[in-house]
């Protein structure tokens, strides 16, 4: 590849990525990518106070604990922007955001509610927003530029790797997205990459070390470390390669030179914000106060929950927008292990055909390379131990250039197997990178108009012809139900209803309502809800004008404890949120219908899956606690009962294993509230069985008995059900997928008459 089509293509490849990261800025409503109204908030203070801000000094966060780099720039670009807000504004919310965070839809995605004063053109806020956002799109071009630069320094005379490097960098959804919002996480990635570049052209450097590496390097690390505060490890990069070439031309002499700029030149350029932080906060850092704030995790008991973090690291890695509510497809992330995995077989092809010219070659940069990886996989790691926040891909970005470039390389070594020439291989090489660079385009196209951009679009039009089961229900004047749709004739617990609604809109709103649908039973108890803004979140009512119309499909969960067989009627409505009334219901002809419309029935019935002996068991269950105990169902003996009568729970367990603790049974009677009523904790059997007693597979019928009061409220109530060991600590219940749920469960709802 000639120079002149090596500059085209780096030329495109940036441009792709900076018309991308603009449509990916524009799609995104403003402070919905990870904590980005706290960067902004950091932004705007040094705007409004020209100050840096003090962590705790505020009465909101505002990401004060970050080296200020990324938001002076920020703020030097729109210092002149009066956003008419003061710095702890923050936008109305969504109280039903990240409905089932995990799942892949539209369902309540938004955490803020969007208005038209977010639209283009835009002023104000928005305008401050979205030029703090464009100063880091540049500087996520110059990473993709920079990791570029890396694979040309490396391979001089194989482009396609470094335009394969560049090229992964610049279409990951996850970079792309990041690079889109406000964040320090990609002048973090940059300051990486330039460390990166630096020192494997340092390696490259026939005179060695001289003064000058000392004074760039330090300068390097310096930006690094006003950059981001994990980037401070990024010094054992540094003198890898520095000792490396010391090594190498018995250089000794010079690398005490070196290593002694490096500190000078790093602590006149970032020493003033540890001077900063020691005086304010009586250490360096600014960690210990950080933890205050935000909380801190025991290393020596959070192991095992960072091995099973690892994989959300991956996957966000890659494409978990918002904060990790708006996942892609498994199919996606599989892909991408596999292409990685790929590489990292890849890797191994030199080693075992033992190419000596190859390793010698390209061998000590690769090590960089795969240091860096290493390093900053293990400042992930470390993360997780110490931090409930840890479990984020955006953290390896610094990392980020060196990862693609051994994924470009490690793709191609499988090129060497073919019996071709040298010359052919070259082309080969060339025609995969572009391959991969064409994959990677696609899925962050898919990523940014498949799943973001529905996950914050106004929910769709209907015509007359899409209306099923006709109506012409009013509520209080404003909007019209025109029809609706069941996705099922029945449902089991554990499975989920969905309901299609048909709006029309008749009048503006005063403001937001938000809507309800409720599944009730025959005894009046509520078998499942759900409360939402209209349109899944994505259109509330406040912006509603005459003449709208939208469908949406709601999924209403039919919870695993609830009783089966039952009728549950379905009701749909709408509330005031701060007054509490609900809006009246009305037919064609004026009528009152209440302050719900009753769409029909559907039975609840038992799980059709659940054969042999556990289908005798009522309500039925698969509660797994801590995979030591199954609860399999439970019964009541009455749902109705009067003060001062006796409730009979009968549980049915199941051993999983034969090391079984000392569990007591704790039983929990709740009001509507989740004030706690009553309270019963003992063996199982009333007192008379010991869990450590039993063995796997074996099914304990449990009994217990809970006294109401003679003077407890009539109401409806919740039975909860937890285990405890002889420490007070109750297992946590695991859901199918591995994640934890609670350590403890509510049973259906029952009722005490007056």
């Amino acid at each position: 590849m000639n120079p002149k089509r090596q500059n085209l293509a780096i030329a495109a490849i940036l441009t792709a990525f900076i018309l991308l990261s603009l449509a990916y800025s524009v799609i995104n409503p403003l402070f919905e990518a990870t904590d980005e109204l706290r960067h902004y908030r950091f932004i705007q203070h040094i705007v409004q106070t020209h100050s840096l801000p003090v962590q705790g000094a505020m009465s909101c966060s505002e990401q004060g604990h970050h080296p200020p780099l990324y938001y002076a720039a920020a703020a030097l670009v729109t210092g002149w922007i009066d956003t008419g807000h003061e710095i702890c504004y923050e936008p109305p919310t969504n109280p039903f955001w990240a409905h089932h965070y995990w799942e892949v839809g539209v369902d309540n995605k938004n955490q803020y509610m969007h208005g038209p004063d977010e639209a283009f053109p835009w002023f104000g806020e928005a305008l401050a927003a979205h030029l703090s956002r464009i100063v880091n799109i540049l500087i996520g071009a110059a990473v993709v530029l920079v990791t570029y630069l890396i694979g040309r320094t490396i391979w001089p005379d194989q482009p396609a790797l470094a335009l394969g490097g560049a090229a992964i960098v610049a279409f990951n959804p996850m970079f792309l997205y990041m690079s889109a919002a406000i964040n320090n996480d990609i002048i973090a990635a940059l300051a990486g990459a330039g460390v990166t570049l630096a020192a494997v052209h340092l390696m490259r450097d026939e005179a060695g070390l001289n003064w000058r590496w000392g004074l760039i390097l330090g300068a390097l690390y310096g930006i690094a470390l006003l950059s981001k505060f994990n980037l401070a490890a990024i010094i054992i990069t540094i003198e890898l390669a520095v000792t490396w070439v010391a090594w190498r031309k018995k250089q000794w002499r010079q690398w005490i030179v070196v290593n002694a700029l490096i500190i000078v030149v790093a602590l006149l350029l970032a020493g003033w914000w540890f001077i900063r932080n020691q005086i304010l906060y009586g250490e360096p850092t600014g960690i210990k106060m950080l933890t205050e704030l935000w909380g801190v995790r025991d290393p020596r008991d959070s192991v095992k929950l960072a091995f099973m973090e690892l994989p959300y690291v991956w996957t966000s890695l890659w494409g978990r927008f918002g904060y990790g509510q708006i996942p892609l497809p498994a199919i996606m992330y599989n892909l991408l292990a596999a292409l990685g995995l790929l590489s990292l077989l890849g890797l191994l092809i030199p080693l075992l055909r033992r190419d000596k010219e190859e390793l010698i070659s390209y061998g000590p940069y690769l090590l960089i390379l795969l240091a860096n990886v290493a390093l900053f996989f293990a400042v992930i790691f470390n993360y997780l131990l110490v931090s409930p926040a840890g479990p984020m891909g955006r953290f390896f970005f610094p990392a980020l250039p060196s990862l693609a470039l051994l994924m470009i390389y490690g793709l191609t070594r499988w090129l060497e197997l073919l019996p071709v020439s040298p010359k052919e291989n070259a082309k080969q090489s060339a025609v995969l990178a572009g391959v991969v660079a064409a994959a990677l385009l696609l899925i962050s196209l898919i990523a940014l108009f498949g799943y973001l951009a529905p996950a914050y679009a106004r929910p769709a039009d209907f015509v007359d012809a899409d209306i099923v089961n006709e109506t012409e229900a009013s509520f209080a004047g404003l909007v019209t139900l025109r029809g609706y749709e069941l996705s099922q004739e029945s449902v089991s617990p554990g499975e989920s209803l969905l309901v299609t609604l048909f709006w029309e809109v008749t009048a503006e709103p005063p403001g937001d309502y938000y809507e309800f649908i409720h599944l009730i039973d025959e005894q009046g108890l509520m078998i499942a809800q759900r409360d939402t803004h209209p349109g899944l979140g994505r259109f509330p009512s406040s912006q509603w004008q005459p003449g709208d119309r939208f469908q949406e499909t709601i999924a209403i969960d039919i919870p695993d404890v609830a009783y089966a067989p039952a009728t549950a009627t379905i009701s749909v409505g709408f509330y005031a949120p701060q007054e509490g009334y609900r809006l009246g219901v009305y037919s064609a002809d004026g009528t009152s219908q209440g302050d719900a419309l009753q769409l029909g029935q559907v039975p609840i019935i038992p799980d059709p899956a659940i054969e042999g002996d556990q289908s005798a068991i009522p309500n039925s269950q698969h509660q797994n606690f801590a995979d030591e105990i199954m609860l399999l169902g439970y019964e009541y003996d009455q749902r109705q009962l009067l003060p001062g009568e006796t409730l009979g729970i009968t549980l049915y367990w199941q051993a999983l294993t034969d090391d079984l603790p000392d569990y007591e049974v704790q039983l929990r009677l709740l009001d509507e509230t989740g004030w706690i009523m009553e309270t019963l904790q003992e063996r199982p059997l009333s007192g008379q069985s010991s869990t450590s007693a039993w063995t796997p597979g074996e099914v304990v019928i449990d009994h217990h008995e809970i006294q109401t009061g003679e003077s407890i409220p009539p109401g409806v109530y919740r039975v909860q059900v937890a285990l405890k060991d002889s420490t007070g600590q109750r297992p946590m219940i695991i859901d199918e997928d591995g994640r934890w749920i609670s350590d403890k469960l509510q049973l259906a709802e029952l009722r005490i008459a007056p």
